[in-house]
């Protein structure tokens, strides 16, 4: 796979300059001015919470101004993990998963942190629902790799993302797109901006957007004739309305308001699940008939008497709907004020997440299971900072932040094979003797049963923190900050199963755990609750539970020359502990525990006609917090310890006044150093209890880390047809990885590659453009994540696609 990647190179090299060649050919030579000035663009980031030059950042940051993702078509933060080194995102029913560098939280049910900070226009996003959404009409992305615990505190051991939206402008003007593509898709854009009066300048941006599906679900035939085609709808689609105005009001000449509401609303069946394969069946021969395996039997028993999907197909199967129907809406206020020689910023936030969905992972179409999942989530944030002139000798940022949010989660799962199951376990609690005898009878019914992983969880947080930075020569800059984070966290359990109401509309009758027997396992109390034998518990967490850290930072920076920058920094990150809402776990997990160290090269050579971004480092890794699933329940625990190696190379380079080409590669060797974990559905020797084998984690790969990751990127920018003319194609390839930390082959995605293309063309005076796009040309099939559906569901491996070939045409203006 190595060497095609590399043909690949070869090739997107090769398509470029014979493009660019041809062009030359009728391209208007530049004047010597132009050509004099022509030098690679350099972007202006905010990422150290100061503005200056990605170049003179002593940190491995990656951005992407509009331009930049304009000419490659990127439209979501999954597209930008294809451009950025060491960068893993993927959108997993309906959240975005970000990994940085192998470090990231699998997300399975609702309610998970993320290990990246995401920000949006300074405002942390903590439910991973909210991130898509705020991919919109953004000026830029910044992508900062490895643990920010001093600039950005806590849930930012990965790193952090940073998008800033477009702002209002000073003159009226305004852009307008249409995109029509396969898959039925059209998008239509339109955004103004401009002053209202001499203090109020403001802008709007709307789309709307609407595609048929990738995926096609097949519905059971029923009494259909043969000659019938099947009845089916599409899912995987995409029909949403995304808004947002920002107003800025200068109420002093010091002092700037800037207020910004954002809307998304979602009405379609776009989150869906693909089969990726049969989990231990596949790993383990036999597994079926080990004690493990046995379990899943009733539901292979349903599954496997209809027709199921095959492993990573686009058609699929089954019994039920799907729908989405979410909505993400948000306020912001930022308040900037020059006071003095000092700079002053407030900024605050409130942010409304409501993702609801409801699909199947059995993927069969005989009516066996589907998963319902919800969240009522509510945020608001306060953060300030005071900032010094940054040109002083020893300058400073200091300030601090609350944060506080409620959310009330669902997990539905319901599952049509319960019966059996709950007969046998029923048979065996009075075997032992923990129930009396009485007559055991549970009638096969498709009202049984639905499993619930719900609950409410709550979060209130405040931090303070200083960076500074003084230069100890004219060369040689010592910079340090440290940050003081405390949150306290409460939450209820809300683990059950129930069955479904006869009746439409009615209620749902509650069968685990059940008070009768077992009285302490329904409470309002945290005192003397004790989960039911299953583990079922409807119940407040032992809490609340209160996390504190002191995350230090220090870095030494040098800069012999113009244009070159050395560094070397040390940091320590954390990720907060918590409740695992939705499962028996009353007690909190611990927070995970970072310490990164980083050298790094930033050099613009040949007057900025070359560019070289180099970084090595190690992470020492400890508390990792480990999401499994056991007896149908997500299991957050805290295992061990890992060390993560690697090293990063950007480059970019403009080859001729019209040629650039751009790319990364990154090494990365992150590994478990020690630590076990029980391995529940591998087979224990019969003188165990089933599910107890303890699996060595030493030496197994964290999981989404793939050995090499690379991108390559080729433009071409002339004068031609009475017009500007560009021409790029970007290939991106990464290794095999894993998605369990158990790294089994069943649960793994081999290394792939996919091509992406645009040609745009624009007339004189730059006022219309259109543009021809394609991306994943090779139409590469690959899966960007997996999760295990829980024993009784079969203990199979599901997950998201990547998406298919898509190609289509752009119309845009701007006046």
């Amino acid at each position: 796979m190595l060497k095609r990647a590399l043909c690949a190179t070869v090739s997107v090299c090769a398509f470029a300059m014979v493009m660019n060649s041809a062009a030359a050919q009728d391209a208007t030579a530049p004047s010597e001015a132009e050509s004099e000035s022509r030098m690679l663009n350099t972007v202006t980031v905010t990422a150290t919470r100061r503005e200056e030059s990605i170049q003179d950042t002593g940190a491995s940051v990656s951005a992407l101004d509009n331009d930049a993702l304009r000419a490659r078509s990127v439209q979501s933060v999954e597209d930008v993990a294809d451009l950025v080194p060491g960068l893993q995102v993927s959108s997993y029913q309906g959240d975005t998963s970000i990994f940085i560098r192998g470090i990231g939280t699998p997300v399975i049910v609702a309610g998970a942190d993320s290990s990246t900070a995401t920000y949006l226009d300074g405002v942390y996003l903590s439910r991973a629902a909210a991130i898509g959404p705020g991919f919109f009409y953004v000026e830029r992305i910044e992508v900062l790799r490895g643990p920010q615990g001093t600039l950005y505190g806590r849930n930012a051991t990965g790193g952090a993302v940073n998008i800033i939206t477009k702002r209002p402008t000073d003159e009226f003007s305004g852009d307008a797109r249409l995109i029509v593509g396969n898959f039925d898709r059209m998008q239509v854009f339109a955004a103004l901006s401009g002053p209202l009066n001499d203090a109020v300048r403001a802008r709007l941006a709307v789309q709307k957007e609407d595609r048929s599906g990738f995926t096609t679900v097949h519905l059971p035939r029923g009494a259909l004739p043969p000659s019938q085609p099947d009845r089916t709808f599409d899912a995987e689609d995409k029909h949403d309305v995304t808004a947002r105005a920002t107003v800025e009001f200068d109420l002093a000449p010091t002092v700037m308001l800037t207020l910004t509401g954002d809307y998304y609303e979602a009405d379609d069946r776009a989150n869906v699940f693909h089969f990726a394969s049969l989990g231990y069946q596949e790993e383990v021969p036999g597994w079926l008939a080990s004690r493990e395996g046995s379990q899943t039997l009733p539901y292979f028993g349903i599954k496997n008497s209809g027709r199921v999907s095959a492993p990573g197909s686009r058609d699929i199967y089954s019994a039920v709907d799907y729908f989405n129907t979410t909505t993400v809406w948000g306020l912001t206020g930022r308040l900037d004020w020059a006071l003095g020689d000092h700079d002053v910023q407030i900024i605050t936030g409130y942010k409304n997440s409501n993702p609801d969905f409801q699909n199947s992972f059995d993927l069969g179409d005989t009516f066996n299971t589907y998963i319902h999942r919800a969240e009522d989530h509510e945020q608001w944030n306060a953060d300030f900072q005071i900032s010094s002139p940054s040109n002083a000798r020893f300058s400073w940022i200091a300030g601090g932040g609350y944060f506080s949010e409620e959310n009330a989660i669902q997990n539905n799962i319901f599952g049509d094979f319960w019966e059996p199951i709950l007969t046998q376990g029923l048979l065996d609690l009075q075997t032992a003797g923990v129930l009396p005898p009485f007559p055991v009878n549970i009638p096969e019914s498709t009202l049984c049963c639905e499993l619930h992983l719900n609950g409410r969880q709550e979060t209130e947080a405040f931090n303070i923190f200083i960076d500074t930075s003084f230069d100890l020569t004219d060369t040689l800059t010592l910079k340090a900050g440290v940050r003081y984070s405390e949150e306290e966290r409460d939450g209820f359990q809300n683990f059950d199963l129930a069955f479904l109401p006869a009746m439409p509309g009615g209620a749902l009758i509650r069968f685990a755990p059940e008070i009768l027997f077992f009285p302490n396992a329904v409470s309002d109390s945290r005192d003397g609750v004790q989960p039911d034998p299953f583990g079922f518990v409807v119940a407040p967490v032992e809490g609340p539970a209160t996390f504190d850290a002191t995350t230090p930072k220090v870095a030494l920076e040098w800069a012999p020359a113009d244009d070159l920058l050395l560094y070397a920094s040390a940091q320590r990150g954390f990720k907060s502990g918590g409740y695992n809402i939705g499962s028996s776990q009353r007690t909190p997990y611990e927070p995970e525990e970072i310490w990164a160290y980083e050298g790094g090269v930033k050099a613009g050579l040949l007057d900025n006609r070359f560019r070289l971004n180099a970084a090595a480092f190690m992470y020492d890794y400890t508390n990792l917090q480990a999401q499994d699933s056991i007896a149908n329940q997500p299991i957050i625990r805290n295992v061990g310890k890992a060390e993560v190696k690697g090293a990063e190379l950007e480059f970019a380079a403009l080859l001729s006044d019209m040629f650039q080409i751009d790319g990364s590669v990154t090494y990365l060797d992150a590994v478990f150093t020690e630590g076990e974990l029980t391995e529940p559905l591998r087979p224990a020797p019969l003188t165990q209890a089933p599910g107890s084998v303890l699996r060595n984690l030493a030496g197994l790969r964290l999981p989404r880390a793939p050995e090499w990751k690379m991108n390559i990127g080729a433009q071409a920018d002339f004068a031609a047809f009475g017009g500007d003319v560009t021409l790029r194609a970007d290939y991106a390839w990464q290794d095999e990885i894993f998605f369990t930390v158990f790294n089994i082959s069943a649960a793994s995605q081999d290394s792939y590659g996919v091509v992406r293309a645009r040609a745009t063309y624009a007339p004189a005076g730059g006022r219309y453009q259109v543009a021809l796009f394609g991306e994943n040309l090779s139409d590469e099939s690959y899966f960007t994540n997996q999760i295990l559906t829980g024993t009784t569901y079969g203990a199979e491996f599901v997950g998201s696609l990547g998406a298919p070939r898509t190609y289509g045409i752009e119309l845009s203006t701007r006046f």
